[in-house]
């Protein structure tokens, strides 16, 4: 299962378009698809969210940020690091958050509308709650300010562990939903077998019970909504050395970029919530352009950073198809979630710089 390419299967998947699907019924399909099948009301569904045949039939649409519902994992990297030191679910983070923006409505709101609409209090409330669960669907696909712990390690192989739980419960949502979607008339289940075979690779790696693989999984799942160009691809490299107490606070990350050569960003934790990057890379690499994405960045992670660039004489390599990234880390299955958020940070940000170029 080693030799699983998940780069470029995750690749495949890019430039996300949100679909709002979740109460859309099968008459509200393509004129194309109504046309080859009878108008069928949809049969009840369970409260756990399938795939629909509207997704089934939508060719070429980024599916990454979907497969993470899938697997109830969070959109954000900062949201799982806080789900998995608070040991909640998904669904629970998503209450809570939905609970804090009730809260921080203003009592008086509630207290006008009900004297406008001749309401009680508990009705004005409830009316003002359901107004909003629009908005809040739509902030919840948003970068959340969340205290995250600068003492709580993140254990890989507790990641590996909800992976493979999580992602066999949505490979028998897939499946059973082909099923169901075949019986309406959808005859290319092409797109949910591709994502099957994307979430079923995922619980393969983590089955593998590897630090390094597991990191690896984990930056992939999170990196696929980055504007690569459909099929050009990313390779991910994990380096596990020996593992010793200096290392574990020591990442060492080497972006081969398109167009910029090597960008070299060695993270040291210089205290709990802490972390000095310094960034190895060529002249003309816009460093103000990346120090103002960290530092957008840092403030959703309550974090504390001091970046510092050093220039070197770096090339771009001649004929470097895809964008490559190597993470060398201590052989350990803990790591530190400010590292963690940091070399993710500083991976997207510098292809994302490296692909906008001109």
């Amino acid at each position: 299962m080693a030799d699983l390419n998940l780069g470029k299967m995750i690749s495949r998947f890019v430039n996300y378009q949100a679909l709002n699907l979740q109460k859309q019924a099968p008459q509200n399909q393509s004129a194309q698809s109504a046309s080859t099948t009878p108008a069928t009301q949809a049969p009840a569904q369970s409260s756990t969210p399938l795939p629909t045949p509207q997704q089934a039939q939508m060719a070429g649409v980024d599916r990454s940020a979907y497969v993470k519902d899938m697997m109830k994992l969070p959109k954000n990297l900062n949201e799982l690091v806080f789900m998995i030191q608070r040991n909640i679910t998904l669904a629970q983070l998503n209450q809570r958050f939905a609970q804090s923006n009730m809260r921080a409505m203003s009592q008086t709101q509630a207290q006008i509308l009900a004297q406008l609409q001749g309401l009680s209090l508990t009705e004005a409330q409830n009316m003002i709650l359901n107004g909003n669960k629009a908005v809040l669907n739509q902030l919840q696909s948003t970068l959340r300010n969340l205290p995250i712990s600068s003492s709580g390690m993140i254990n890989l192989l507790d990641i590996s562990a909800m992976i493979q739980a999580n992602g066999k419960d949505a490979i028998a949502k897939i499946i059973t939903t082909m099923a169901s979607t075949a019986k309406l008339g959808v005859q290319d289940l092409s797109q949910l077998k591709e994502t099957a075979k994307l979430i079923n690779a995922s619980v393969a790696t983590a089955s593998q019970n590897d630090g390094a693989q597991t990191m690896k999984l984990l930056m992939l799942l999170y990196l696929p909504w980055l504007p690569l160009q459909e099929g050009v691809g990313f390779d991910l490299e994990i380096e596990a050395g020996a593992g010793s107490n200096e290392s574990d606070s020591i990442l060492i990350i080497t972006i081969t970029t398109l167009n910029y050569g090597n960008v070299i960003a060695t993270l040291i934790l210089e205290t709990s919530n802490s972390v000095h990057v310094n960034i190895e890379c060529c002249k003309e690499f816009p460093k103000d352009e990346l120090l103002l994405r960290i530092e957008a960045d840092e403030k959703h992670y309550s974090m504390n950073s001091v970046v510092s660039f050093e220039t070197s004489k770096t090339v771009t390599k001649e004929n470097q198809e895809k964008p490559e990234a190597k993470i060398n880390m201590s052989n350990t299955n803990e790591v530190n979630p400010y590292l963690l958020l940091m070399a993710h940070t500083i991976i997207r940000h510098v292809i994302e710089i490296d692909k906008e170029k001109k």
